[in-house]
């Protein structure tokens, strides 16, 4: 995911090895290497569509600056001075946010500054989760060109497994098997994934403005 870095991974996956070979009807070791593989890249999928965290880890989003409240055009002439407007609230990528453990800032020098937390406020209700200005603060200004802000923040649903949604595990499973049965294919274009994953993961996309469910499923690349 653009801008965001892994501080700390999670303790834990998803699904255990015992858990997915029973759901394969495996009773040897011959293929636990490329089961623990899958059960690795099904995590990352469903992740990746769905824009969440399943395990709970400590990510750092990186941001050049505050982006400009989106303005529509308009017809005719208008007069006076031209303002740059800011949203008053910046979104985190990655959820479900559980909290925000610093931010910090940059200028042109690469002198490193830490943003007081009396200046903003967590807003970990709302998804995507904001920083969200207080009354009477200003983002700070005169930041590097390229990660001028660092965000470091807690995402996941838990550090247990059973704390994943259900149906995003029945999903990786899916998935798995998927993968599982059509392992060493090569007819030159990709097996369609079956429309039950996507069914499953769905609910749980993060809706970001300016999305809409085709658009979701178009950026994830499932048609």
């Amino acid at each position: 995911m653009s801008g965001i870095t892994v501080v700390t991974k999670p303790a834990d996956e998803p699904l255990g090895l015992t858990e997915v070979k029973d759901f394969l009807r495996l009773d040897d070791q011959v293929d636990d290497s490329f089961v623990r593989a899958f059960i690795i890249a099904s995590r990352e999928f469903a992740e990746n569509y769905t824009g969440k965290a399943l395990i709970t880890r400590t990510v750092k989003f990186s941001i050049d600056g505050i982006s400009e409240v989106d303005s529509g055009l308009w017809e005719g002439m208008k007069t006076g001075p031209y303002m740059t407007y800011y949203n008053d609230y910046i979104e985190l990528p990655l959820a479900p946010a559980i909290a925000v453990s610093s931010i910090v800032y940059y200028d042109d020098a690469d002198n490193q500054s830490t943003w007081p937390t009396t200046a903003y406020y967590a807003d970990t209700v709302r998804e995507p989760a904001r920083i969200v200005l207080r009354d009477g603060q200003s983002f700070p200004t005169n930041l590097r060109k390229a990660n001028g802000m660092e965000i470091t923040y807690t995402a996941g649903y838990g550090s247990n497994p059973t704390d994943v949604p259900e149906a995003i595990r029945v999903a990786m499973l899916q998935y798995i098997v998927h993968m599982y049965e059509h392992r060493g294919d090569d007819e030159g274009k990709a097996v369609e994934f079956p429309p039950l994953i996507r069914s499953l993961l769905q609910p749980y996309k993060t809706m970001r403005y300016g999305d809409s469910p085709y658009m979701a499923t178009y950026k994830s690349g499932i048609a």
